[in-house]
């Protein structure tokens, strides 16, 4: 599957030539920098520019250095207790470890799937209509009750919480927070548990 990110798109020098750019570096200090001639090095912007879709030097750094920082909100996403999906076009871009642990697929198995394959039949009319609505920038409920479909087939419960529209790889997206929810029995158990270790 083809990277989502344009900085994938680079080979090395072009990497390391948009790395100079972006930190304000002048042509004739990339020059000295990486021993290239001046013309190999700006045909090395002018592919960069190509392979980042943008007509100017400041448009690609903008680009690179948006990914950089989405590349590390992800990191930190990774982290989270919860749930965390990022979807456009109809397709998981990006799903954490925990959402993939709770639903039992691989990275491989979710990420670049249609999002209504997650979902439990029953859910997808809602899921996919809660989905058009903040993609067109529509009023739409900021939580609500759904359900997945696990890899081994079992549905499992969740609330899913939007934080709205986003942008992901220079283009609109939606990021949500998907809780799992836990029936009474099992709450009141976990709640006991917690009080008996506090005890």
């Amino acid at each position: 599957m083809e990277s989502d990110w344009k900085w994938d798109r680079l080979d090395p020098t072009e990497r390391q030539i948009a790395e100079l750019l972006v930190q304000g570096k002048s042509n004739a200090a990339i020059c000295a920098e990486v021993l290239l001639s001046r013309a190999r090095v700006q045909d090395c912007i002018k592919r960069i520019l190509i392979k980042t879709g943008t007509d100017s030097t400041r448009g690609a750094i903008a680009l690179l250095v948006g990914e950089r920082e989405t590349q590390a909100l992800l990191h930190v996403l990774e982290q989270a207790m919860d749930g965390v999906v990022i979807l456009q076009d109809r397709v998981v871009k990006y799903a954490n470890r925990m959402l993939r642990e709770k639903l039992g697929y691989d990275v491989e198995e979710v990420v670049g799937a249609p999002f209504a394959e997650l979902v439990a039949p029953a859910f997808r009319g809602t899921m996919t209509k809660n989905y058009e609505l903040r993609m067109q920038g529509k009023p739409f409920p900021t939580s609500y009750a759904a359900r997945f479909l696990c890899k081994g087939g079992q549905e499992k419960d969740a609330t899913v919480a939007s934080a709205g529209q986003i942008s992901y790889c220079g283009r609109s997206a939606i990021l949500g927070i998907v809780v799992e929810r836990i029936g009474e029995e099992k709450a009141r158990a976990q709640h006991s548990a917690d009080r008996s270790v506090r005890d």
